[in-house]
């Protein structure tokens, strides 16, 4: 395909989705409905035809393959949201308001997404967040769901000034906003940064962490749970990445970062394992999911932040698909949950869980000795991590399994995790294997997550295991100093009469799920 062939059809996808969000509330719901879904069917059958060409910019469009990765999802999760939204807001009365607010929110993440010009990743960036106000604002008599979308609001300014801040240092330090030319400057391994690229690598990572809702600004995201099903899937499928997704693009810069990569193992991996043991105290669905939400960001950006760049966009494009199908399907695992609750959990066998653990920091560290794994040792104990807690808590269920079964499955879980993450290597940025000081914090970050976790479900009725899980009920009161600071530095106009509209948030066909 030739370049100017490629950057017409580049052109094309986000007007295609600008030209729908125009046309359709001219007509009927139902029309306007039937033009989306073509559209946005049309527009992910084009973006699967276009051939990867891997380290290759054309004007203001990268045709890399990460960008292009990350694209297919987009445009992937932008139709099913479509058809889903179809028939969930069916009758509802801001129906055609919300067709054209959705599609210039899909139009403007394609830009920023395809963009090689840092001007115009910022203004599209500052179009997705003006887009999703108006989407997160569909129920503007719901308290909560206006101060969660105030909230949003103030934080999205804050990124964005940090990336025009960064954008401005590096042009003048470059003298070009294109992002290829000035990424090609931060090629090889003997780079040495100045303060004014420091800076701006802190910047860059500062404007991810709040785009990821890392803390203390987590709080709006699992407050707009008040907003429509199909918005919640957008949100926490596909425009919550962008922040791993900035890390990604300027990943030849951040790989000599060091203050910046620090900064991200600091604050996003205290947030990836405080918000995982805070999913273990929620009940309600969507709650729950926007705190897992939370979580996997800030093991995103700690895996962005270890260099691992093919591993953060394997999870990158794994939460996309998995988020947009829990939150698409919060019905029925609303029944789900009701139906396991008849036969309550036991809890895992004393010891098996300490036992398993010192095992498998036993094997790990042997094959380090061996040399048979380096300084990303501390990313195997993440992964064993999860076939731990299986074999741990087997028989605590009433779906009991046998120990080979379980095993059998944590050995297949970390085979396919090898294959897939070889994959991605090759469609992400180069990346770097983490030295030993950043290793050793990431360890005892995974290491911290498996003691709180058994001490919450072995310990619990402990004076340790309540106060433990009373402060992460509270989500450590983060969220109200936060609220205090932006309603100080801000007020909300917040709606007098609808209070009604609060004691029942879900929609009338989750009720019947």
């Amino acid at each position: 395909m030739s370049g100017n062939w490629s950057d017409l059809v580049f052109v094309s996808l986000p007007l295609a989705y600008i030209c729908s969000a125009m046309l359709a509330p001219l007509n009927s719901a139902q029309i306007g409905w039937r033009l989306l879904n073509a559209t946005n069917l049309l527009i992910l059958l084009i973006v699967i035809s276009l051939p990867f060409l891997p380290d290759a910019e054309s004007g203001f469009f990268a045709h890399r393959a990460m960008p292009m990765t990350v694209l297919t999802i987009v445009s992937f999760i932008g139709w099913i949201v479509t058809r889903f939204s179809a028939h969930y807001l069916s009758g509802e009365s801001g129906e055609r308001r919300f067709q054209r607010w959705l599609q210039l929110t899909l139009g403007s993440v394609t830009i920023v997404v395809t963009s090689n010009h840092l001007g115009v990743l910022i203004a599209a960036w500052i179009g997705i967040s003006l887009s999703l106000h108006q989407l997160l604002m569909f129920y503007p008599e719901r308290k909560r769901a206006v101060l969660a979308a105030h909230k949003k609001f103030l934080f999205a300014r804050l990124a964005e000034s940090c990336l025009i801040a960064a954008a401005a240092l590096l042009y003048l330090q470059h003298g070009t906003l294109y992002i290829s030319d000035i990424l090609a400057a931060y090629e090889g391994s003997s780079v040495t940064l100045n303060a004014g690229e420091q800076i701006a690598a802190l910047l860059i990572a500062s404007a991810a962490m709040v785009k990821c809702a890392q803390f203390p600004m987590h709080g709006w995201l699992i407050q707009v749970v008040e907003c429509p099903t199909p918005v919640s899937a957008l949100l926490h499928a596909g425009i919550i990445n962008l922040g791993g997704f900035l890390i990604l693009l300027m990943a030849p810069l951040m790989l000599h970062a060091e203050l910046a990569n620090w900064l991200l193992l600091i604050v996003a991996g205290l947030t990836c394992v405080a918000a995982a043991l805070i999913t273990m105290t929620r009940v309600s669905v969507k709650v729950l999911l926007a705190w897992s939400t939370v979580a996997q960001m800030g093991l995103m950006l700690v895996e962005c932040a270890l260099g691992q760049y093919g591993l953060a966009l394997l999870h990158l494009v794994a939460h996309s698909c998995y988020k947009a199908y829990a939150f698409l399907s919060a019905g029925g695992d609303v029944e789900v949950f009701l139906r396991k609750q008849l036969a309550p959990a036991r809890p895992p066998a004393p010891g098996t869980l300490p036992l398993l653990f010192a095992l498998a920091l036993g094997v790990i560290g042997t094959l380090y000795g061996m040399g048979m794994v380096t300084n990303d040792a501390s990313l195997w104990l993440l992964l064993a991590l999860f076939p731990l807690a299986m074999l741990s808590e087997r028989n605590s269920t009433r779906y009991s399994a046998s120990l080979l079964m379980t095993a059998g499955l944590g050995l297949l879980l970390i085979v396919a995790y090898w294959l897939q993450k070889t994959v991605f290597i090759h469609l992400a940025p180069g990346g770097a294997t983490p030295d030993a000081v950043t290793a050793l914090w990431c360890a005892l970050l995974f290491s911290a997550l498996l003691a709180a976790y058994w001490i919450l479900r072995q310990r619990g009725d402990s004076a340790l295991g309540r106060r433990l899980y009373r402060n992460l009920y509270a989500g450590f009161y983060l969220d109200e100093w936060a609220t205090r600071a932006t309603l100080a530095l801000w007020p909300a106009k917040l709606p007098q009469h609808g209070a009604q509209h609060e004691t029942d948030t879900s929609h009338p066909r989750e009720k019947q799920s």
